[in-house]
């Protein structure tokens, strides 16, 4: 990794807002020496403020461009799902190589992926390793604690998703270890992954001093993710295509499971988080009120355009319209019809997510103004032979209240949620022997979005299938479709050929490009490849078979 993670023990301390209502008023410090840096509890603020950008950060160290979950990490995870495909007239645009899945090793947004989520590490570790050396009276309460807390969740997360993507990776915790170290197995790795989990769990508080810090119950929930992707993996068996590194042989499944089910009973108990009352306002720029409801950890954008903390989904995942006067997208990522029929029309998640487009002309739109903000509505869609078919997850402003460029937009990306741990809640009671109590929590998850007339009882009739576990995956999708978790749940389930291969062509207006996808899909693509220019750089990174 060249010497990556030497760079990275200087710190670029890149100040962020990390929500549109709170601002962090020490001034930030550019390539400081770590020994010149850390002398009082205002800079291990600082510090962790920069551990927090890695999320959103347009560049680091002048490489990448919107290379984490500002955009392109993003579109890594939720392209070439089966819940949407990519037009073959979009064939070629920048990023759509992950929903036609033809990525390969020499992507560049596969390598500055990797770069930035290990510059994250990188920053956890400076901060870790100096923490000690500040005086404690610089400190209110346990905050000193907590500050570790958090830096040690993040180093966990960023580990986390280099491994969920890429399998054995190299693990660090100390800024002076061997930037040429070889990839671990996943049995070190999530050793370590939760190891950084429990601390935080045990010393992070209820709710950080800032809406978006990561705090106690982010780092159970998780937690509860880790123990659900690992008795997964190993109950569902999915290859290592003779790399041992990447086996999950060694996981107690129902060890795991029991875990993810005492940990989010303490979630649901007592967390405070719950299912804030309306779909839509996840996925909305200025709703972030009761996004903080439910939003366990997020990619945080801001509606200050002064700061650039922005997120970018126009080219793939917002109704497809005129960016410059209704607030619309490219339309690159169009969803599959397969999307379309998982839900019933009772389900507000159904024309919310898979919706017609905003064309261009406002005067022919309805708007939705939520506490003042305008907000244009898609035109009702026809069905899934309509050429007008979009992917509605993510929703901008009208682009006449904003003061920056029309195409960009403050909304936050969830990156972990109260609904999705619910969903592995459910998934960890039925594999411990309580069927009845994860259809349960499936009727609260749906009771959010039944429209009336219709009930709960329809929901649960129309998406019952005998085979729970199927409902589940489902289910998943309904709920969590175009978030991040697709990839990984179809790994971790082993069902990513099958879903691939199961893709209609016919099924819907644009799923004849479907075919892309299939053409260029192979089994072993499940891992993403380790970046070249990284193996180029370390000749001790062994690529995952099939690159």
């Amino acid at each position: 990794m060249k010497n990556y993670i030497k760079h990275i023990s200087i710190l670029v301390l890149l100040l962020a807002t990390l929500s549109c209502d709170d601002t962090l008023e020490p001034t930030p410090y550019s390539f400081t020496a770590p020994e010149n840096f850390y002398k009082t509890a205002q800079d291990a603020e600082i510090a962790l403020v920069g551990i927090y950008n890695t999320l959103t950060a347009g560049s680091i160290q002048g490489a990448g461009n919107a290379s984490s979950f500002r955009r392109d990490l993003f579109e890594m995870l939720v392209g070439g799902t089966g819940e949407g495909v990519v037009p073959s007239r979009f064939a070629n645009r920048r990023g759509a190589n992950f929903g036609t899945g033809a990525f390969t090793s020499q992507d560049p947004e596969i390598n500055n992926a990797w770069f930035f989520l290990y510059a994250g590490i990188g920053r956890a570790n400076s901060l870790l390793e100096n923490l000690p050396k500040i005086p404690d009276d610089g400190f209110g309460g346990t905050r000193k604690a907590q500050i570790e807390g958090e830096a040690r969740l993040l180093r966990g997360y960023f580990h986390m998703m280099l491994s969920m993507m890429h399998g054995a990776i190299p693990i660090y915790t100390r800024t002076d270890e061997d930037p040429l170290k070889g990839r671990q197995s996943v049995q070190e790795v999530y050793t370590q992954i939760i190891s950084d989990f429990e601390f935080a769990y045990q010393n992070c508080v209820d709710r950080g001093p800032l809406a978006a810090s990561a705090n106690k119950w982010t780092a159970a929930g998780l937690l509860v993710k880790v123990h659900t992707y690992l008795a997964s993996m190993k109950t569902n068996g999915l290859s290592d295509f003779g790399y041992a590194p990447n086996n999950f042989d060694w996981v107690d499944a129902n060890a795991s499971y029991s875990s993810a089910v005492t940990i989010s009973e303490d979630i649901v108990n007592n967390s405070g988080y719950s299912l804030t009352a309306n779909y839509d306002r996840l996925f909305r720029a200025s709703t972030k009120s009761a996004q903080a409801e439910e939003v366990m950890l997020s990619a945080e954008g801001s509606s200050d355009a002064s700061q650039q903390v922005i997120t970018i989904v126009v080219n793939n995942f917002i109704p497809q319209g005129n960016a410059n006067t209704v607030g619309g997208g490219s339309g690159w990522t169009r969803p599959t019809g397969e999307l379309y029929n998982l839900y019933d029309a009772n389900d507000f998640r159904f024309s919310h997510n898979v919706s017609g487009n905003l064309g261009g002309n406002p005067s022919v739109l309805d708007v939705l103004e939520i506490d003042g903000v305008r907000y244009y509505q898609p035109r009702a869609l026809g069905g899934p032979n309509s050429g007008t078919m979009s992917v509605g997850k993510y929703r901008m402003v009208d682009p006449a209240q904003k003061s920056f460029a029309p195409w960009a937009t403050g909304l936050s990306f969830a990156l972990l949620r109260y609904g999705d741990i619910l969903l592995l809640r459910a998934e960890a009671l039925y594999f411990t022997g309580d069927e009845p109590g994860a259809r349960e929590i499936l009727t609260e998850l749906r009771q959010r979005s039944v429209i009336a007339p219709g009930t709960v009882d329809d929901l649960n009739t129309a998406y019952f299938n005998s085979d729970f576990v199927k409902e589940l995956q489902e289910e998943r999708s309904r709920e969590l479709c175009f978030e991040v978790w697709r990839r990984i749940d179809l790994a971790r389930f082993n069902i990513y050929d099958e879903t691939i291969n199961s893709l209609d062509p016919n099924n819907g207006f644009y799923n004849d490009d479907v075919t892309l996808l299939q053409q260029n899909w192979r089994s072993e693509k499940v891992w993403f490849p380790i970046p070249l220019q990284q193996i180029d750089l370390n000749e001790n990174l062994v690529q995952n078979p099939g690159y």
